[in-house]
């Protein structure tokens, strides 16, 4: 399992290969610092498969995606006849705009390589994380990232459930890795953060084709959809990831996992619901296009980075336990496969079973208690159960003989809770295991995604 918190340092150091050991010191002590002894022992970054897709090879497998996403900057892949010609054509995506927040002071207080070197290794971090989501980064604009994803071989729905993963994985690395990296560094890190706009635009609402001349052009996408994402950019706060009308309409976003920006003016607090300035359409009425403000420690209760990882920035709202484990799996014709929490859009009417399992070879006092609680969003669900959890369903795991012939216990006693896909959005089924004392063990979400 991957470390998240080294994740940046080991990134960092395998590019690099070695790192100095010695805090920087800031420009007022500048003039009394060789800089060619700092940077010594920071030798030139490295090409190579290795390093570039390392950080992939880390997040990938908790997301259930397999390989690695080798796509260069540039042009979409699947618009690559596009180049050069006058040819246009419509095709949704989901647009992610990232902008490192804080990095242009870097340059007034350390030596500029060392800067280069550092704000490098955070560009490439920003753009393995979204390849590691199937994101297809499109262009590099200073300290900025501008990311496409989709494309015809992707559910629609899909794509918004990488870009949403993209954007918690993303904070998540920066506080739990890249900001601690630069303390332990010496370097300044309070202003340092990210801020991300997304939305999605649909087919009949993105038109892609080829800007600029053959020699000196891109294949892009333009439509009011893929604009916005790059002003929710400008408007989220640091370290929040803002998203657009577009996308919290199409998937049905659930109220609960987002909030509506504040800001103080003039010693009063004021909500802003709608995307500032405000638009007008041709008749010079105001679009009022919806905003909304991604809730990361929400998220960070469905989301399928490790558990372990997820209790230590949660504060123990989720409850890891290295003897139980809780898990998803669709059954679709027959076969059982693991479902990765909120990792994909699944069909309507597909079955699912909830399992909890828990090791029999330890010190944990049997029975054990299981309480499923769900709740279910989306402007489908009844006004009586939407947004409501409801009521535990209570389970017991028994520490029992395989049978009354074979004395012998096995490895793992599991319960299970069958359910099934319904309603269109975002969906959870939280999990909380309790000892026969009454003591809690466990508690975890897992969140369910429907067409």
């Amino acid at each position: 399992m991957a470390n998240f918190e080294r994740m940046f340092e080991d990134f960092f150091d395998s590019v690099n290969s070695q790192t100095t050991a010695v805090a920087v010191e800031k420009s007022a002590s500048l003039e009394a610092m060789d800089a060619h002894s700092v940077m010594d022992s920071l030798q030139s970054l490295p090409a190579g498969p290795q390093e570039e897709f390392l950080l992939q090879t880390q997040i990938r497998p908790h997301f259930g995606k397999f390989g690695i996403n080798d796509s260069p900057i540039g042009t979409h892949p699947d618009f690559i006849a596009l180049e050069g010609t006058a040819t246009t054509q419509n095709h949704y995506t989901c647009t992610l705009f990232v902008d490192i927040k804080g990095s242009t002071r870097l340059s007034l207080l350390y030596p500029l390589d060392f800067v280069f070197k550092f704000k490098n290794a955070v560009i490439q971090t920003c753009v393995e994380i979204i390849r590691s989501f199937d994101g297809h980064v499109h262009r590099l604009m200073g300290d900025a990232v501008m990311a496409f994803f989709g494309g015809r071989s992707t559910e629609k729905e899909d794509a918004v459930s990488d870009a949403i993963n993209c954007s918690i994985t993303l904070r998540a690395i920066l506080e739990e890795s890249i900001k601690p990296w630069m303390e332990r560094q010496g370097l300044d890190a309070k202003d340092f953060g990210f801020r991300v706009g997304c939305d999605f635009g649909d087919d009949n609402e993105v038109l892609w084709g080829s800007f600029g001349y053959q020699n000196v052009g891109e294949v892009s996408a333009t439509g009011l959809p893929v604009d916005m994402a790059s002003k929710l950019q400008g408007l989220a706060s640091k370290n929040q990831t803002m998203l657009g009308q577009g996308l919290l309409d199409f998937v049905n976003w659930p109220e609960k996992y987002s909030q509506i920006k504040a800001r103080n003016k003039d010693g009063v607090q004021e909500n802003l619901p709608v995307v500032t300035p405000n638009l007008t359409d041709k008749d010079g009425v105001p679009i009022n296009y919806a905003m909304r403000q991604l809730s990361y420690s929400k998220c960070l209760e469905f989301i399928a980075l490790p558990r372990s990882f997820r209790e230590k920035i949660t504060g123990g709202t989720v409850k890891n336990h290295s003897q139980i484990d809780f898990k998803c799996f669709t059954i679709i014709n027959g076969q059982r496969s693991e479902y990765i929490s909120a990792s994909k859009f699944l069909e309507p009417n597909i079955s699912l079973v909830f399992e909890v399992a828990a090791r029999t070879a330890n010190r944990l006092n049997f029975p054990l208690k299981v309480v499923f609680k769900k709740t279910n969003h989306g402007r489908a669900t009844p006004d009586d159960e939407r947004d409501i959890e409801q009521m535990g369903v209570v389970k017991y795991i028994q520490k029992k003989c395989v049978s009354q012939y074979d004395k012998s216990i096995p490895p793992f006693s599991k319960v299970n809770l069958d359910e099934a896909t319904l309603y269109r959005g975002l969906h959870t089924m939280k999990c909380e295991v309790y000892e026969s004392s009454g003591a809690m063990l466990f508690r975890d979400w897992i969140g369910v995604m429907i067409r």
